[in-house]
């Protein structure tokens, strides 16, 4: 009998539209690709979303962990393989190789934990288990996870001094079938706040782009606490939570305005980019200082 093995869950290329300052591919659409891919694994074992609806059940994201391991460019192509790599009762952790088939390379991993609101059918639960395959090692968390984010209350924030990046409204365009906020979009908000926090570093990002220096995130894991849904009110807090001399790490965390809950908060390990020669830079021992005294109080 043959192992289990990755399955092609979802394909596409890179449009103009999706691509950041840096002209690569922006963060947000490997969590696109992970979501779509996620329906398409859970429909090969049998669960997919019409399967879920006859049913009565609704499964949700509960964390994503992303490397970003190679840029994408615009036009590239891109292929997402799956497979199961843990199963509970009511959960299962899917892993996504994002690839770059032009390049015969592995461009990123995604480790996506879903939850379902009752126990997986025994049918279903039977097949996960037997496509399971052993979640390779570059895949696994390397600068994230050690932090214990607090699960705070926007009246909270700003006492452990993080900011506000963004303060938004979710439109129905950014919601799944059930209203509720896409995890892609989620990406986008931290995305479109880092100018902001960088800036609140004491790094111009005007200027830093006059020089064509930009910035790249490596890693990130986000936690999806609760819902946001189309019309809910959000806002953007964001620190720093500790760097090197190469890496910095930020928080996030995505709160609805109008209670002041958390729906989201995510760890991002980011680096300064020089967008001539492709390659990440060092930050002097003056730019070091300057963030040791805008670290977070968590």
């Amino acid at each position: 009998m043959s192992s289990p093995s990755l399955i092609p869950t979802f394909s596409t290329a890179v449009n103009t539209w999706q691509c950041d300052e840096n002209n690569h591919l922006n963060v947000q659409f490997y969590t696109e690709f992970a979501h779509e891919a996620s329906a398409s694994l859970l429909s090969h074992l049998g669960f997919g979303p019409r399967a879920q609806r006859a049913a009565g059940v609704v499964t949700r994201p509960d964390d994503d962990h992303v490397r970003y391991l190679r840029e994408f460019r615009v036009v590239e192509p891109v292929e997402v393989h799956s497979a199961p790599v843990e199963v509970g009762e009511r959960d299962l952790v899917a892993y996504h190789e994002v690839r770059n088939p032009a390049k015969n390379e592995i461009a990123a991993t995604i480790r996506r934990r879903i939850a379902c609101d009752r126990a997986w059918p025994a049918d279903f639960r039977a097949r996960a288990e037997a496509a399971c395959i052993a979640l390779p090692a570059t895949a696994r968390p390397r600068s994230v996870g050690q932090l214990s984010l607090p699960d705070l209350h926007l009246s909270q924030a700003a006492s452990v001094g993080l900011i506000e990046v963004g303060r938004t409204q979710i439109t129905p365009d950014e919601c799944d079938e059930r209203g509720e906020f896409l995890p892609r979009h989620q990406f986008g908000r931290y995305s479109d706040g880092a100018p902001v926090l960088w800036n609140h570093l004491g790094f111009d990002r005007a200027a830093m782009q006059e020089r064509q220096e930009g910035s790249v995130v490596v890693e990130m894991l986000n936690h999806y606490r609760r819902p946001l849904r189309a019309g809910d009110l959000a806002v953007v807090m964001s620190g720093l939570a500790t760097f090197t001399d190469k890496t910095i790490t930020f928080t996030h965390f995505l709160f609805e305005a109008e209670t002041g809950t958390l729906a989201a908060c995510a760890e991002a390990v980011g680096m300064k980019f020089d967008q001539k020669i492709r390659k990440i830079m060092t930050f002097p021992p003056e730019d070091r200082a300057r963030m040791e005294a805008r670290r977070l109080r968590l």
